[in-house]
């Protein structure tokens, strides 16, 4: 399961229900004490432990925390309340966007006490006789079933999913059922007889796990933050599709042990006094917490915890932490989780900020870990895509939370603005650059970059772009807060122009037709000669970059006009365990995105990791060698 939104209503200064958009990488900013960590802890609250009676708001409207919670990439199918296989859409769970929607509400008494309620807000059947279907276990169903005197034909009466069918095609004679939203409630003050109590238990296994990280704050010996990098290592590890299985099989040999012994005892009770023995039932009630019971910590040859050295080491382990779950995230049983830090950046070294940031990023990119931080640093913000931008801010009285982008993809511009003045991110006066060099995207930046390197280490005679303080780069589409910035302050300049754009789109193919047309000396385009980019590489570097990454490829050829992109995700997928790349997902709106998704991934690692295995040998075998460095040539003619 995948975070898709939060709620939050009543909690700090989140006084009326706040919506926040969930990305698998998402970074907020605001000006202090606005909410952003609230944000983080609201999250924190809701899948490991309460709130405190100061949380709730002062401008609260009834004593109730609510924070909730929305859920996408669901489970197809999921075991509920029995050994039988059902779905969250054939229980009439999900919302009306067919997400999961958990409503965590906290009522705090006048003495300050704090309660704890859940509820599934969903489409669920309107016909009131069917509000308390979810709750009967199956002894209660089987009683409704034949009180009901539905034929049994067709209906396994030991399995609770067909007979909740059964009932409820009954009171709707055979028309549609219709639905109407519906808060039902799974946790608080609910008896152990309650079926709701068994779903609600099953429905929480698969939930993403969530770690909170306080990078920054002070620590002493009862501290646990510092355990947090240790203490996730336990959890993942637990999660694991392997464990899972073996610490079943425990518990279930001690519930079995324990209760046989426990009904031996009422059975003896029996025979001294009946009556008693009639009241008591064994009952293994409570989940074992396995992750309580099992400790990783680090020490050093001396035997000093982690917690007694420096912040700089603390902070590194941190980083290392982060960086070595970007490796093992990519292994199939990695369960999903979400990561929350708190000004991750803090006191780091601006080489370490830059790592830490780029680990984050390709943590969210992995395909079940999401990415949560805020930051004050605008050099940390500019790396991040627009799209993951979160921006808080209070209007009125009221906070608000908007993206750095519009829900069409455009940018938000007056959000991204208020970002910009917010961090301060004003770039420095440009005085050394000579040359604009417009490309599609950040894809091409990195592979024109790379590409110079290559040919610059054989030909020193040839420019190199990398940290070249005299060329700036302007995405025409660009993602990241620091192309918008640049473009913003450079596009009003009299730099020379090269643009250079992939041949895949005809608007491209036009602009650079309509720029050379206009005969200015200080202004030339230029169109790929092949598709795009990732058509230059050579079929050995995209076969060798995948191989460290212990993924065997056997692409055995890059063509000029094919979609190399596509056909690397492709061979990704089947080469990672994947058996129809039509059908990733039932749904075909939710199928094309995962498609999309594993593409731009692909994109990403032609245009940074391949690359590195590329050779001026190699780029001469594709045929690109005098064309690129035509380009460089240019590039650097304007420089001088």
């Amino acid at each position: 399961m995948k975070l898709s939104s939060l709620k939050l209503k009543n909690y700090r200064s989140y006084s009326t229900e706040t919506e926040i958009t969930i990305a698998d990488l998402n970074v907020i900013i605001g000006k202090n004490d606005v909410g952003k960590s609230s944000i983080l802890e609201a999250l924190d609250i809701f899948f490991n432990s309460k709130p405190d009676k100061n949380d709730l708001s002062i401008n609260h409207d009834n004593s109730k925390i609510e924070i909730t919670c929305i859920f996408e990439d669901l489970p197809d199918t999921l075991i509920l309340d029995d050994t039988v296989e059902t779905s969250l859409k054939e229980e009439y769970l999900l919302n009306r966007l067919n997400k999961l929607e958990i409503k965590k509400v906290f009522p705090v008494s006048g003495t300050g006490t704090v309660s704890e309620e859940a509820y599934i807000i969903c489409e669920y059947p309107d016909n009131p006789e069917l509000s308390d279907l979810l709750s009967k276990k199956r002894t209660p169903l089987k009683t409704l079933f034949n009180e009901l005197g539905i034929s049994p034909e067709g209906v396994n009466r030991n399995k609770s999913k067909e007979l909740r069918e059964a009932i409820r095609n009954h009171y709707y004679s055979g028309q549609p059922i219709t639905t109407q939203t519906t808060s039902i409630k799974i946790d608080g003050r609910l008896d152990n007889e309650n079926n709701l109590k068994t779903i609600w238990s099953s429905i929480k296994k698969y939930l993403p796990l969530f770690s909170l990280f306080f990078v920054d704050k002070p620590l002493n010996d009862q501290d646990k933050d510092i355990q947090d990098p240790m203490g996730e290592i336990i959890k993942e590890v637990l999660k694991k599709d392997t464990i899972t299985p073996l610490l079943d099989q425990l518990k279930n040999e001690v519930k079995n042990a324990s209760t046989d012994l426990a009904d031996k005892t009422i059975s003896q009770l029996n025979e001294l006094d009946s009556r008693l023995a009639e009241t008591l039932r064994s009952e293994f009630s409570k989940e074992p917490s396995w992750n309580t019971i099992f400790k990783l910590s680090l020490e050093d040859n001396n035997g000093i915890p982690l917690n007694k050295r420096g912040s700089g080491m603390r902070r590194l382990v941190l980083l290392s932490f982060f960086r070595a779950q970007v490796e093992n995230r990519k292994t199939s049983d990695a369960p999903d989780i979400i990561y929350a830090l708190e000004e991750p950046e803090t006191s780091q070294h601006p080489d370490f900020q830059l790592m830490i940031v780029n680990a984050l990023k390709a943590l969210s990119e992995t395909g079940n870990a999401q990415v949560l931080f805020t930051t004050h640093n605008s050099n940390l913000a500019k790396e991040i895509p627009k799209a993951s931008l979160r921006y808080v801010y209070s209007d009125n009285n009221h906070i608000k939370v908007e993206n750095g982008t519009n829900s069409d993809g455009t940018d938000n511009v007056d959000i991204i603005d208020r970002i910009i003045d917010t961090l301060g991110a004003l770039p420095d006066p440009k005085n050394k650059v000579k040359v604009l060099v417009f490309v599609e995207g950040e894809n091409d930046i990195n592979a024109l970059i790379n590409y110079s390197k290559i040919l610059h280490e054989d030909d020193n005679n040839i420019i190199n772009l990398e940290n070249n303080e005299q060329v700036a780069f302007i995405p025409t589409g660009g993602s990241q807060l620091k192309y918008y910035i640049e473009k913003k302050y450079l596009d009003g300049l009299l730099q020379a122009q090269v643009h250079i754009y992939d041949s895949d789109k005809p608007e491209y193919i036009q602009s650079v037709s309509d720029l050379n047309g206009r005969g200015e000396a200080d202004k030339i385009g230029y169109n790929t000669v092949k598709l795009e980019f990732e058509n230059y590489l050579h079929h050995e570097a995209i076969n060798e970059c995948y191989r460290d990454f212990d993924i065997s490829l056997s692409i055995s050829s890059v063509g000029d006009r094919e979609d190399i992109p596509e056909i690397t995700a492709r061979a990704v997928y089947f080469a990672t365990g994947g058996t129809d790349w039509d059908n990733i997902d039932v749904d075909p709106v939710k199928n094309q995105e995962k498609q999309k998704k594993k593409e731009s991934k692909a994109k990403r690692q032609l245009n940074t990791k391949a690359i590195e295995k590329m050779t001026v040998q190699r780029l001469k075998d594709r045929t690109g060698y005098d064309e690129i460095k035509g380009w460089l040539d240019k590039i650097k003619e304007f420089c001088d």
